[in-house]
């Protein structure tokens, strides 16, 4: 099993926004997964996997508003674009569980669990 922490609260995956001069991701968006993929590659340089269930936790005071869809979005993508798994489509992670922890006097942390599959 593989554990991976990310500080502070996940920004939901968002939806690109379309103007006159072209489609775009939003800033906080992109400043999170930029942080996170630095912090996914300094906890693990092994091989992209293959296949493996992923389990997140959510600790702490996190905002209880987000979809766990597009929380797990942006875990899943940053995960991918980190190099630690191969892909986030169902054939990669077939099993995916995410779980709010909530406690507003703990700061926020996610918990990233993977557990390969041969």
């Amino acid at each position: 099993m593989i554990e991976l922490t990310l500080p502070g609260n996940v920004v939901p995956k968002a939806r690109p926004r379309v103007t006159r001069y072209g489609t775009f991701m939003p800033e906080n968006y992109r400043c999170w997964k930029t942080l996170a993929i630095v912090c996914l590659k300094s906890q693990y340089q092994g091989e992209p996997l293959q296949a493996a269930a992923v389990s997140i936790v959510l600790r702490g005071k996190h905002p209880r508003r987000g979809d766990a869809d597009n929380i797990s979005g942006s875990i899943l993508d940053a995960l991918v674009q980190a190099g630690i798994l191969r892909d986030d489509n169902l054939m990669v992670v077939p099993s995916l569980a995410v779980r709010l922890e909530w406690d507003k006097k703990a700061d926020p942390i996610v918990m990233v669990q993977l557990s390969p599959i041969e």
